[in-house]
């Protein structure tokens, strides 16, 4: 499968792998380093799911690199509804196995093994090179202490990215009063890190904004950059790319 082929090309070397974010790509050397493992963190409403929807979007359309989508939170009905509102239609991706939805039940610290191994069956059987994890923090109230956590996590992560050779983006979700431990987590174990922020301006006015703190073997731009979110997705503002509506 076409899919299957481009994973094992792309972790050859200094591969990049192009997330058809406008403006983003050129902050990262092109793109991902390819079959790493990226943080997108942030509070809710700041962008997250349309940012690795987008990644998994452009990636079978574009560029024939089937992608799966992995939610632990909402329904596929709900997302594809959601998705459609900007642009992205899925079911035709999805009708030539290049998009997969696969909803996963409640989630217990006994029933993530198996559910880990569907996530790695579906790679495997349908050649996926683009996966995004939604998300991280569900997993974390499965288990009764970070370190639990962060055993499992390297486990079953070095199945998904390591021998599955994926790119895959893992959503977080980042409230301010946090004490668990578990928030820093991904920061630990991931290749990069993309933070998402919502930043009030005046009156009821907010601009979203992200970040990439982390980004190994990358030279990427630092500091708080505004992100467009439009009829067409999201954008990233840079200097040499103008805002996309």
């Amino acid at each position: 499968m076409q899919g299957k082929v481009s994973s094992r090309v792309a972790l050859d070397g200094d591969a990049r792998v192009a997330t058809g974010i406008p403006g983003f790509d050129e902050m990262l050397e092109g793109g991902y380093p390819a079959g790493s493992l990226i943080t997108l963190a942030g509070r809710p409403g700041t962008g997250k799911t349309i940012f690795g929807s987008q990644f998994l979007y452009y990636g079978a359309r574009e560029h024939g690199e089937p992608g799966m989508y992995v939610s632990m939170l909402e329904g596929e009905k709900t997302y594809l509804r959601n998705m459609r509102r900007l642009g992205f239609d899925i079911p035709p991706l999805q009708s030539k196995k290049m998009f997969r939805f696969l909803e996963m039940p409640t989630l217990t610290a006994e029933g993530l093994p198996a559910i880990w191994e569907e996530i790695v069956r579906n790679i495997d059987e349908f050649g996926i090179v683009r996966l995004v994890i939604d998300s991280f923090t569900a997993m974390t109230q499965a288990f009764d202490s970070p370190g639990e956590l962060r055993v499992f996590t390297h486990m079953l992560l070095g199945k998904i990215v390591g021998g599955a050779g994926c790119t895959t983006l893992m959503i977080t979700e980042t409230p301010n009063n946090d004490s668990s431990g578990a928030a820093g987590m991904h920061e630990f174990i991931a290749d990069g890190v993309v933070y998402f922020s919502l930043v009030p301006v005046t009156g009821d006015a907010r601009v979203r904004y992200l970040e990439v703190t982390k980004m190994r073997g990358t030279s990427h731009q630092m500091g708080l950059i505004p992100v467009d979110i439009g009829k067409r997705g999201i954008s990233v503002r840079s200097p040499h790319i103008p805002a996309r509506t």
